[in-house]
């Protein structure tokens, strides 16, 4: 029976033993789940440095004289045009209000043709401007998206108005909502 005992004990020490050399982690895990992980959080803070602190000094050379002519130089002549009374329209509100919009408007293109066209054509886009602007709401023109879609959707009524002429962009100079 002391023969059995030993034979237990060697048997329960070599399972120790065992036991013990699977709870020691392995330096490759080790390193896997550490330091992987390290280094993509080094990287991640180094892009995310680089994205909002600019990463090189190109863009202050461009600032310099000779870099603005040669922008001057790419970039075509852009002229521009302005509608010189404000737009006044009721828009429509909630209930029994009835805001007061007040825009100004100006147009920028390359063509200096297209100046010829606006002036002739400013009652078509006043009539499609006032049509359109009518049926908008306070929370149709909020917020810089709002401002957005308004810009583009009037682009596209002066260039149906004055076509074939094309005004490359719409600005919005003024834009002011007054409740009555």
């Amino acid at each position: 029976m002391a023969e059995e005992n030993d034979e237990n004990e060697d048997a329960a020490d070599g399972e120790n033993a065992e036991g013990e050399g699977k709870s020691k982690p392995d330096i490759k895990k080790l390193a896997l789940f550490i330091g992987l992980p390290a280094v993509i959080l080094i990287l991640a803070l180094v892009a995310g440095g680089l994205f909002l602190f600019g990463g090189g000094g190109d863009d202050d050379e461009a600032l310099d004289g000779e870099g603005e002519a040669e922008m001057a130089e790419i970039r075509p002549d852009l002229h521009s045009f302005e509608i010189e009374q404000p737009l006044v329209v009721q828009i429509s509100g909630s209930g029994n209000t009835r805001p007061i919009l007040t825009l100004k408007v100006s147009f920028e293109f390359t063509d200096p043709a297209v100046e010829l066209a606006l002036q002739a054509g400013m009652q078509r886009i006043l009539d499609q401007y006032q049509g359109f602007l009518r049926e908008l709401t306070p929370d149709d023109i909020a917020g810089s998206a709002g401002q957005h879609r308004l810009r583009l959707e009037l682009l596209r009524r002066t260039n149906l108005a004055i076509a074939p002429a094309q005004v490359d962009r719409v600005l919005l100079t003024e834009i002011l909502i007054t409740q009555t």
